[in-house]
């Protein structure tokens, strides 16, 4: 028999009725915005293996997120949220279901996707009034798979969060998804005139 080819070889482009599937992909093209485009860059270089075709639109870095991201105009375009330790309350906004304005327009919040669902409303309100925190972690994960469902947006990867501290200051960092203790941050004790750098243990 003879070898058989790769799925996107012999699937070819995908499309409907003749016409191939063509994505507009909406970049800034400033140069502070060269990171974000070497990875649109691979994005569409990966989504070509599989046979779905973009069209990498480069615009000014003043527009491209209140003309185009935060209005709507594009197939696929990337931005970033900053993580807290509180996605029941910081994240709404970012996954609420758009809804009709008294002026005719769609209020969307922070949802630039415009993609949503009342169950994830329903469950992140359960969540903020939740009191004890493993109910309220429990209705989160189905929040998020629920998001995942829609898929209104894919997160690539968590970016790096890189602090820069003195070396006179303790408990001061890159946090995460943790909560500082401020009460806990300071300059360190001085030593004593004569003490080792690093005394014995």
């Amino acid at each position: 028999a003879a070898p058989a080819r790769a799925a996107d070889v012999a699937r070819g482009p995908l499309g409907k009725d003749g016409k191939p599937l063509s994505l507009r992909f909406v970049l800034p093209s400033g140069p502070g915005s060269a990171g974000l485009r070497s990875v649109g860059e691979r994005i569409a270089a990966m989504l070509d293996t599989i046979g779905i075709r973009t069209v990498i639109t480069k615009v000014s870095d003043e527009s491209y997120f209140r003309d185009h991201v935060a209005s709507g105009d594009y197939d696929m375009a990337l931005y970033s949220w900053p993580a807290t330790a509180y996605p029941a309350t910081d994240d709404r906004p970012i996954f609420a279901k758009p809804v009709p304005a008294t002026d005719g327009s769609l209020l969307v919040e922070q949802n630039y996707t415009r993609v949503g669902t009342d169950h994830i409303d329903q469950l992140f309100d359960q969540a903020v009034s939740e009191l004890d925190e493993k109910t309220a972690r429990d209705l989160m994960k189905q929040a998020d798979a629920r998001i995942w469902a829609a898929a209104g947006s894919i997160p690539l990867f968590q970016r790096p969060q890189l602090v820069a501290a003195d070396r006179k200051l303790v408990n001061v960092g890159a946090f995460g998804f943790g909560v500082p203790h401020y009460q806990d941050i300071g300059y360190k004790a001085p030593r004593a005139a004569g003490a080792p750098a690093h005394p014995e243990k």
